[in-house]
């Protein structure tokens, strides 16, 4: 998988005009293209009881919407980042689906809790759906001060089975932007159960044991990866609650961005977007970026991506 170009959808909200900041910088430390797309929603009854009326309504605000977003990149960025400007018409997921495809958008770059210019929230149900479906990375930027830099990126892990490809893509990003990595992993603490008696605490214990050394013997897997492609790594061992230990590691760490590896099936990816991301994404205070675990990216795609355009 290359990222060539990235997608970021705007409803003129704050949250989304930062977030095409974070996509000017994203396509520019990736060598990527840009897209910015604005999704014009049709209201269904209007449409059915007074259509002509509800046409005019939704020409105008395309036309509005044309001639908003090249505002919203400088000059410069336009010509360099071959910028292109799409104002689609429908429904929000469905539009931002389409424009992916013809885009052949490889990211997209998300702002979260804002209410768009034209009254539209373009976070809650919208965003945890398009999180599910897209089947890129999602880039969310919620609660951000500051520029984005790619300095340190923190890579929150629960070691399954499928975590090596989750690991693969941190690794190949930190190597592409020249940033260190962080790899934390959450273990959870001694419950308070009523009943502790020394049988139940010493399973436990052991159970605990058992966790902390398949965490390190996992990460100094990890250390031997990130060596062999000079980058500098590393590794946090955390008790907690994953998405509260996950949001305090990148503060303390001062990491640029977090990355978060995202299950794409049924019930065990709705628990973990609903358990994990979700809340990261809420509670951080860096961008989250939410990436298919089926997705493999190799160093020499991203740090040498096939571009027209240099960035």
């Amino acid at each position: 998988m290359h990222i060539d170009r990235v997608l970021v959808p705007v409803d003129f909200s704050p949250p989304s005009t930062l977030a095409v900041n974070h996509g000017v910088a994203l396509a520019r430390k990736l060598k990527a293209k840009l897209s910015l797309l604005h999704v014009v929603e049709s209201g269904s009854a209007l449409l059915y009881t007074f259509p002509t009326v509800a046409d005019r309504v939704v020409m105008q605000r395309k036309e509005q919407a044309e001639k908003m977003l090249p505002a919203l990149i400088a000059p410069e960025d336009q010509d360099d980042l071959d910028v292109h400007f799409i104002v689609g018409v429908g429904q929000i997921e469905e539009v931002v689906e389409t424009a992916l495809h013809d885009e052949h958008a490889d990211a997209v770059v998300m702002g979260t809790h804002g209410r768009g210019w034209f009254g539209r929230l373009f976070i809650g149900s919208t965003t945890q759906a398009l999180l599910r479906k897209l089947g890129v990375p999602v880039f969310t930027v919620c609660h951000v001060s500051r520029p984005l830099e790619f300095k340190r990126i923190l890579f929150a892990t629960d070691l399954g089975t499928d975590s090596d490809k989750g690991f693969e893509f941190a690794l190949n990003m930190a190597r592409a932007t020249g940033a260190s990595l962080v790899v934390a992993h959450t273990i959870d603490k001694r419950p308070a159960v009523s009943c502790k008696t020394p049988e139940v605490l010493t399973v436990f214990d052991e159970q605990r044991k058992q966790d902390r050394k398949r965490a390190e013997d996992k990460f100094n897997e990890f250390r031997a990866e990130a060596k062999t492609l000079d980058v500098g790594i590393e590794c946090v061992l955390a008790e907690g609650v994953a998405s509260e230990t996950i949001t305090r590691i990148a503060d303390e760490h001062e990491v640029d961005f977090i990355i978060l590896g995202l299950r794409k099936k049924g019930a065990i990816e709705r628990a973990l977007l609903g358990s994990t991301a979700e809340p990261v994404i809420r509670g951080a205070h860096v961008p989250v970026l939410c990436v298919p675990i089926d997705t493999t990216v190799s160093a020499e795609h991203l740090a040498h991506p096939v571009m027209a355009v240099p960035l």
